[in-house]
């Protein structure tokens, strides 16, 4: 059971080399040389150098010019963006589905701008992720267009704010404006620097357009800028900021029990398949003080359909920091960490999704030995979270309470370099509902997982877990549920991208 609260990694092991490489320009080309490791950011993982991850081209890129070094603010095409990403959806709804909330008119502008705004009672799914992704698309409308993080930031409320008003027959609604803002911001940044790590403005032929291809599914709005403007096939330099210091990835294939008990071999609980991502860019400690999101973490998860309960898209979790220090000298193992996070989880014992806030502390040991510990101590914030009810129920399908969210979380990590990696995960969620039935969900979280790699990357593993929530209603009875699952896994690292 994955835990919302926490920022859980799955961590393949390192390569059966003794050292890292860097590279090195040699007559306009690239040769590999050993350096020693740098201090790993979440313990033990491939260690994949820029050379390796996204080969060079031949061609000399000192050479070349580096528009997108410094690129122009481009406002007006950046509003542009932002309005076709709210018009194709709108239209979409409003003429071929007939949706009744999509058929806006100045009426329905001068009642949401008068009226109270009121929560939304649209599905799980809609609100916690189609909105988070909407929100993404108004970030990198500027983000795509010359703007840094923090000035990309008030795009994504300033779009949801216009939907909201504009978008919609319906009244506005606060959780719409906050999960589509700050998920959006969370989701779009990961998305700019996942696709920024794919291009490759060197490159020509087939590569090129894959690689273009790339950027664009992963960031629509973005790969549109870079056809308009001629960056998808004109050959300059591409930035070094495009290039994480470390990257990794992980799948998983399996098979998973959920139980609505303690006992995981109770003969009612459901048994699903699943496949697993992990994407880690950027060093955990070494980066962690960088520009917002240098260091960056997000994960997914789909699974059998089965089950009235069960959802294909089980998962999905992003998290970036936002400032870190650390503590001693700037190589220390100890550091001070703030994040931003996204959180979306539905499966067979639980709904919870959220935008939010992380804080607190991350040590490891000293790299360099067969083991490794890391642990992590962090306090967490929402200032919007969504958790299964027990009798809020509406026509249009939402079966959950809305509330603020508070807790904190804790973490051990053991790894014994290239062939094990045990992790223990512990938080706990209070959210005290401000839509739904009143009262206050207390959610306790606990993960114990174990990997073991047999053939280099590729490994096996289980993981147990258990989950409780106890709920206090103001005028309904209370509920208390206790809930296990089990997992076992094959597991592959993949260092590269292709």
């Amino acid at each position: 059971m994955a835990l919302p609260a926490a920022a859980q990694e799955i961590l393949p092991p390192p390569p059966f080399v003794p050292a890292a490489f860097e590279p090195r320009a040699v007559d306009g080309g690239s040769i590999l040389l050993e350096r020693p490791s740098p201090l790993a950011g979440a313990a033990a993982g491939p260690e994949v150098a820029p050379a390796l991850l996204l080969p060079t081209v031949a061609a000399p890129a000192d050479s070349l010019p580096c528009p997108e070094c410094a690129p122009p603010r481009r406002f007006w095409f950046g509003a542009l963006e932002l309005m076709i990403a709210q018009a194709i959806p709108l239209t979409y709804n409003a003429v071929i589905r007939d949706a009744e909330w999509a058929q806006i008119s100045l009426k329905s502008w001068g009642d949401n701008l008068q009226f109270p705004w009121q929560w939304d009672n649209n599905q799980f799914v809609n609100n916690q992720f189609s909105h988070p992704y909407h929100g993404s698309l108004y970030f990198n409308s500027a983000r795509a267009n010359g703007y840094d993080f923090w000035q990309s930031a008030p795009w994504a409320f300033a779009g949801s704010l216009m939907w909201e008003l504009f978008g919609e027959v319906w009244a506005p609604s606060p959780n719409d404006l906050l999960n589509t803002s700050l998920g959006g911001i969370a989701l779009g940044e990961t998305l700019y620097r996942l696709s920024s790590a794919i291009i490759e403005n060197e490159a020509t032929g087939f590569e090129r357009v894959a690689r273009e291809t790339g950027a664009f599914l992963l960031n629509p709005i973005r790969g549109f800028s870079r056809l308009v403007h001629g960056d998808a096939t004109r050959v300059t330099r591409t930035p070094g900021s495009y290039r994480p210091s470390k990257f990794y990835s992980l799948v998983e294939v399996g098979g998973r029990r959920f139980a609505t008990s303690a006992d995981i071999t109770d003969t009612t609980a459901l048994d699903q398949g699943y496949v697993q991502f992990l994407l880690q860019y950027g060093d955990q400690f070494e980066d962690v003080t960088k520009s917002p999101f240098s260091t960056l973490q997000v994960s997914g998860m789909i699974t059998s359909n089965s089950g009235t309960k069960a959802k294909g898209l089980g998962e999905l979790r992003a998290y970036g920091n936002l400032w870190g220090k650390h503590l001693g000298s700037d190589t220390s193992n100890v550091v001070l960490v703030a994040r931003m996070t996204y959180d979306y989880f539905s499966n067979a014992a639980f709904e919870l999704g959220g935008q939010g806030f992380q804080a607190g502390i991350r040590a490891a040991t000293d790299r360099g030995r067969p083991w490794r510990f890391v642990g992590e101590a962090l306090a967490r914030a929402n200032p919007i979270a969504a958790t299964r009810s027990d009798y809020f129920v509406t026509a249009e399908g939402r079966d959950y309470d809305y509330g603020v969210g508070g807790g904190a979380a804790l973490r051990g990590l053991a790894v014994w370099a290239g062939r094990l990696t045990v992790d223990v995960n512990g938080s706990y969620l209070w959210i005290p509902v401000l839509s739904g039935f009143a009262g206050d969900h207390h959610n306790w979280f606990f993960t114990a997982s174990a990997r073991g790699y047999l053939f280099s990357r590729i490994g096996i593993g289980a993981l147990y877990g258990r989950y409780w929530r106890n709920s206090q209603y103001d005028f309904q009875p209370d509920v208390s549920q206790n809930s296990s699952e089990g997992r076992v896994f094959l597991t592959l690292a993949i260092p590269r991208w292709y």
